[in-house]
């Protein structure tokens, strides 16, 4: 009997909503059309909440959108792809734009209720785009937040052109990553390095092993802000609505940066040791092998140069890294010129 009053017992609150909701669905990429698979996955969820709110607080106080991400190196490789195969002869805008159209065909004919479906690269969402990743630059780069620097970037001398991040694949150099699938500077898990540090590298252009040529690009200062970070996760990680797997993962990057390096090579280790910047020598008992520790990025990027000219084979540890802005593919947001450098694009 008390069960059954309980259950029937009126809640104590009765729920709250917003004046005003905005509600963003899932971009696709503009390098395809769309399937059921999109449509069920992530829009109709999207719609069924939209018109939820919509009857709750009225249609003017509701906007629903979403658009076709026309940038990034899928895009780039589709198009290649397509003109290569199937003889397309348009410009990327146009493989783009085609995609565009199709995907808010099929968006409308299964009544997905969007307010906006707009693109990235294409028409007036475009031109707000372009502004507003323009003040976005601007303002990291006038709160000293970015860095100019000049890396190695891979080029396929047969092919003659430099390569995207999906246009080389390789091995993941981050110790415990077993990713066959590393890219240009990130593998499909996630992890991050410096683009000469991947194993192994092939175009996939042609399938050979592409050289490196320096390239200047605006990178933001990740590494400084540890410490924000580090109380970040110590915020999310007494959260009952955050899985410890966010906090253990993001607090796996906030570490000192290390380098491991096998047992065999500890001979050749010691001949070279004092070419490096200062480090921490560590020895790993019943492990293959052994770990150097560097206060700085900078220093462990020198003393991976010093273990690479001496043929010594390493692995480096998950640290945080400077996060690359801007590229010098031609199809990407134009990046503000702040130095008078040669002008770059935005990937976002």
């Amino acid at each position: 009997m008390s069960e059954e009053k309980n259950f029937h017992k009126k809640p104590e609150t009765r729920p709250e909503f917003p004046k005003r909701a905005v509600i963003t669905g899932g971009m696709p990429y503009g390098n395809k059309t769309l399937h059921f698979g999109h449509i069920g996955g992530v829009f109709v969820f999207a719609d069924v909440y939209a018109r939820f709110l919509r009857d709750r607080i009225g249609e003017d106080n509701v906007i629903f959108v979403s658009g076709t991400d026309c940038y990034g190196s899928p895009i780039a490789e589709s198009y290649r792809r397509k003109c290569a195969e199937e003889g397309f002869t348009g410009s990327i805008k146009d493989f783009v734009a085609a995609n565009h159209q199709a995907q808010k065909q099929t968006l409308d004919d299964y009544d997905i209720s969007l307010n906006l479906f707009g693109a990235s690269g294409l028409g007036r969402t475009a031109e707000i785009h372009n502004q507003v990743s323009d003040r976005f630059i601007r303002r990291l780069y006038e709160n000293g937040h970015l860095t100019r620097i000049a890396t190695s970037q891979f080029y396929d001398a047969k092919a003659g052109a430099f390569l995207n991040g999906r246009q080389v694949v390789g091995k993941c150099p981050v110790e415990g990553c077993n990713s066959e699938k590393g890219y240009a500077d990130e593998c499909d898990l996630g992890h991050q390095y410096m683009p000469e540090m991947l194993i192994n590298p092939k175009s996939t252009l042609t399938g050979e092993t592409p050289i490196m040529k320096k390239v200047t690009n605006w990178y933001f200062n990740l590494t400084e802000q540890n410490e924000l970070l580090n109380q970040y996760v110590a915020e999310i990680r007494t959260q009952k609505n955050v899985r410890p797997l966010v906090s253990k993962t993001i607090g796996e990057f906030l570490k000192p940066p290390v380098i491991y390096i096998k047992n065999e090579f500890l001979e050749q280790y010691e001949a070279c040791k004092d070419q490096m910047p200062e480090h921490e020598f560590i020895e790993e008992p019943k492990k293959p092998s052994f770990t150097i520790a560097f206060k700085k990025l900078t220093d462990c990027d020198q003393a991976c140069v010093v273990l690479a000219e001496q043929g010594i084979r390493y692995r480096t540890g998950k640290t945080l890294v400077p996060f690359r802005l801007t590229g010098n593919v031609e199809w990407g947001v134009p990046a503000p010129q702040l130095e008078g450098e040669e002008p770059l694009t935005i990937w976002v």
